[in-house]
């Protein structure tokens, strides 16, 4: 991830690291020395590297002589070799974000042991670190020291006059003129003061002893906001603050956004096209200016990831919760998880000073290899990801933060991501890929992301049927679209065909002001100013973001209670594949033996990212706090059971239970080579040739769909997705049966012989991908080509057993309303997950698809009665002829109501057929 520093001109200086605290500048007017200290509670990033790699010259071009011992042609040298490994980094991974290339973009800037860095511009811009320069890029601002470690570039106050020199008195405003950009008037006689009309606080040269525009305004860095030049932007949309509706929300910020953005600059305006430097170190950052609201200025901080807050610098590592990724959370099949979930994910970013989470993940799992299953939300079905999804997208929004749905669109691979040309049906696209985010973003999410693959010939980032047909018009999008890092390929066409914001920077953007009508930048940057507004980041909802050293994303956010959060999700998402004899829970008592180094170990080191319970890329956040299986069940264990761990399975081995410990492994940027549990087979068949070895469970760890040929050798199997940190506590609990599994296969696990895909429509030929199966994704297509699963979507046993009773099904006129009772009648606790799924005529060729679900946890012997409807949305297919969704009511067709443990496992079936009211 390019992180968004106030970065140096190329030209400039770089001097080697300096060892000595002794080592001062000297000849440097414009330029103070560097305080080298570490706060005592920081560790440096990394004391072999260059201390100081950029200087920058003065804010009028005077020379900058510095003094070290070390010779620079060294610092050279090494400059370079670093730049060389960022790009090799870069092009290892296809110029994706991802932990590494983060982690060399860290160590190049050496945030922890610099401090401060330069903008590029000869002086630093708005908000950056200007502590080394001493000075500032921008007309009417001053370097303010804000503590020990971190100075600022502020407007200054009128006596100031912006910069010291002289030669800045050309560029302050005339008498009686505008000074709302320059901040600064050329007559000592007069004063830039604010004068307000309504919400809007213009900045007028007015004379000094005038007393129309009220008190001088000098610290325009008042958290009230009433700095002189500024819009006051929380004067607008009061209702905002206790408003609750989501589309009364968007229609209120655009209202506000619309009075705003009419009296602001074209420089602000542009501003909130592209990210910007000084971002301190977030993976982005849009400097948002002329604008002030309740918490005084709006800044736009992102960050991945939608699992943990991704830190991507050694300083951050254990200070926010490796939360279980995503595809686990829809394992959970659970509403209340999945908003809970968001809930936490929200909270740390919020600490953390970001405003804009970028995530979640909706991509429906089209290719089972696809290396970014992991952090899809949606698994195989877009109706799971649509609910999950709007459950995560409400929580994070209502805490003040910008949900980022990603990645828009037909994003299903990450073979050959950066070029491949995706062909979709309109059906398919309306049925399938873009529901879960129509639901993300009815549920309020203010952003969303375009991907980097091309579809129908045009790169998605500047594809004007995705941008502005399917993503505005038929999906009703109000907020704005932002670049995946590196994503862009043109400044005009894309900004024309509708992408909002350019990251990391203005590499494409830089000269939209020439090359758009006013009129396009602001519907661009009014929809930017939008989302701000409806997430209530204007009216001090969104988080507090304190420029300041250390930064706040440095700060510790783990919990005891997130801990026990992350433990839970574990529980509810762990599927209980088999379970022969009812080996599991483990009996008290039992010898148990762990095999394998997933049982004990957390990093493997042939990953590039990741590791052994957490996947690789953007959404990794790294800890040091992970508690393997081995830990967990040995510090859970207090009576006679007794618990031993071996690497491999080998030896005369004895064991009431030897629990397998494999792990499948997955990283952004490249697809899986095949879906094999490594050595599964291997240890399974070793351990099962042992006569001292009772039962054999197998706990796999899984980004995604896995074969299982190595089932049929075992006594019970678990399968745990991603689980991340609190895997060892979760696992012990499981085991022991504290807690029963209560997960359900977001995905289908195929058999070992399944070939889904022709080579034109996986991985595609000519860097072209056909998605001619159409609708038919996941179990769809298993129950169409009559290939069954090994697995089926939505399979997952129980400690327990369950009864159902008492179907009924009835039409409202417009949906169907169903009711259940489901009975545990077990010996333990567990959960049940009915699933109801329709089937009608035009839905063909799909037999019968996912349109509801609903979690129940039951007490051994409880019972509960269970009602869900479906809408007419549900039961509608998009009509390509007519570009429209239609009804089996607007058919007169009868539709088939199968409710099911699974895709395939049915419980009860009834016809249905509703005259419609």
């Amino acid at each position: 991830r390019t992180h968004a520093f106030c970065r140096a001109k190329p030209t400039v200086k770089a001097v080697a690291a300096m060892p000595s605290s002794t080592e001062s500048y000297v000849n440097v007017p414009t330029y103070v020395p560097v305080d080298r200290s570490v706060p005592d509670d920081e560790e440096p990033l990394a004391d072999d590297l260059l201390d100081l790699l950029e200087r920058r010259q003065s804010c009028h071009n005077n020379p900058a002589r510095v003094s070290a011992r070390w010779v620079v042609g060294l610092a050279v040298v090494v400059a370079a070799a670093l730049a060389l490994l960022m790009v090799a980094g870069w092009a290892a991974t296809g110029g994706h974000r991802s932990a590494s290339t983060g982690a060399v973009h860290a160590n190049f800037l050496a945030l922890d042991s610099m401090k401060v860095l330069g903008d590029g511009q000869g002086g630093c811009d708005w908000g950056a670190d200007c502590k080394v320069a001493g000075c500032c890029t921008h007309k009417g601002f001053k370097c303010v020291e804000k503590s020990a470690y971190w100075h600022q570039c502020e407007a200054s106050s009128d006596d100031d006059g912006g910069n010291s020199d002289d030669e800045n008195v050309d560029e302050c405003s005339e008498p009686e003129t505008d000074c709302t950009e320059s901040n600064c008037c050329s007559d000592d006689d007069y004063a830039c003061r604010a004068r307000t009309d309504g919400m809007w606080f213009q900045s007028t040269c007015v004379e000094k002893s005038s007393d129309d525009s009220g008190d001088d305004n000098d610290n325009d860095d008042d958290d009230s906001g009433n700095g002189g030049g500024v819009l006051i932007g929380q004067h607008c949309g009061q209702e905002l603050l206790t408003e609750t509706d989501v589309k009364q929300r968007w229609a209120i910020a655009e209202r506000c956004s619309h009075e705003m953005i009419r009296q602001m600059s074209k420089d602000d305006k542009l501003r909130l096209l592209h990210g910007s430097s000084g971002g301190l170190g977030y993976a982005g950052y849009i400097s948002v200016q002329g604008i002030h609201g309740a918490k005084g200025k709006v800044r736009l901080t992102m960050n991945d990831g939608p699992q943990g807050y991704n830190g991507y610098t050694d300083p951050t590592i254990g200070k926010s919760t490796q939360f279980p990724d995503l595809i686990a959370v829809a394992a959970s099949f659970d509403t209340e998880t999945a908003a809970a979930f968001g809930a936490a994910i929200a909270e740390e970013f919020r600490t953390k000073g970001c405003s804009v989470l970028l995530g979640p993940d909706v991509e429906v799992a089209r290719v089972q290899l696809s290396g970014r299953t992991f952090e899809s939300l949606t698994g195989e079905d877009p109706y799971l990801g649509s609910q999950l999804g709007a459950a995560y997208v409400r929580e994070v929004q209502s805490r003040g933060l910008i949900a980022t749905v990603k990645h828009w669109l037909d994003n299903n691979q990450e073979k050959n991501r950066q070029e491949l040309d995706v062909d979709v049906s309109d059906r398919a696209q309306h049925e399938v890929y873009m529901l879960p985010f129509k639901a993300a973003i009815d549920a309020g999410a203010g952003a969303v992301m375009c991907s980097y693959n091309k579809v129908y010939g045009e790169y998605a980032c500047e594809n004007s049927k995705l941008l502005r047909k399917l993503l505005r018009e038929d999906l009703g999008f109000k907020g704005f679209v932002v670049s995946d890092w590196g994503a862009v390929h043109s400044g005009k066409p894309s900004a024309e065909h509708g992408l909002n914001v350019e990251m990391p920077e203005a590499k494409y953007y830089s000269n939209l002001g020439s090359e758009l009508s006013q009129g396009r930048i602001d519907e661009l940057s009014g929809q930017v100013l939008t989302a701000v507004y409806a997430a209530g980041q204007i009216h001090g909802q969104g988080p507090t973001i304190d420029w300041s050293w250390p930064p706040p994303y440095f700060s510790d956010t783990t919990s005891a209670k997130h801990n026990d959060f992350a433990k839970r999700v574990i529980i509810e998402s762990t599927v209980l594949l088999k379970n022969h004899r009812s080996i599991l829970p483990v009996k008290s008592g039992s010898t148990i033996l762990l095999v394998g180094k997933a049982c004990h170990d957390e990093k493997d080191s042939a990953y590039s990212q990741g590791s052994m319970f957490s996947a690789g890329g953007s959404g990794y956040a790294a800890t040091n706090k992970a508690v393997t299986p081995y830990q967990g069940l040995k510090d859970a264990v207090s009576d006679s059971t007794s618990v031993d761990w071996i690497a491999e399975a080998s030896g005369d081995l004895v064991a009431d239970v030897a629990v397998v410990c494999v792990a499948a492994h997955e990283e952004e940027g490249q697809d899986r080579k095949d879906l094999t549990l490594p050595k599964a087979q291997e240890m399974v068949d070793t351990l099962k040739a042992e006569s001292g070895i009772k039962a054999i469970v197998v706990l796999a760890i899984v980004p995604g769909a896995i074969t299982t040929e190595w089932i049929e050798s075992a006594d019970a199997a678990l399968v745990m997705f991603m689980p991340g940190e609190r895997i060892g506590p979760a696992f012990a609990d499981i085991l022991l049966g504290k807690a029963s599994p209560n997960g359900r296969l977001p995905v289908s696990f195929p058999k070992q012989d399944e070939k889904r895909f022709t080579s034109e429509q996986y991985p595609g030929v000519n860097l072209k991908s056909s998605f001619s199966e159409g609708v038919l994704v996941g179990y769809r297509w298993n129950e169409a080509q009559g290939v069954p699963s090994a697995f089926p979507f939505g399979f997952g046993l129980s400690y327990t057993s369950f009864r159902f009773s008492g179907f009924q099904a009835t039409c409202d006129g417009q949906g169907v309303k169903i009711s259940l009772q489901s009975s545990n009648v077990g010996e333990n606790d567990g959960a049940t997950v009915p699933q109801i799924y329709v089937g009608y005529e035009s839905l063909k060729p799909v037999v019968k698809q996912l349109r509801g679900f609903k979690k129940v946890h039951l007490a051994a012997g409880a019972s509960e009665d269970i009602a869900m409807e479906l809408s007419e949305f549900d039961l509608s297919y998009y009509d390509e002829p007519t570009q429209g969704w239609r009804s089996a009511w607007d058919k007169g067709e009868t539709v088939t109501i199968t409710v099911g443990s699974s895709a395939t496992d049915v419980l009860w079936t009834t016809a249905v057929t509703c005259d419609k009211k």
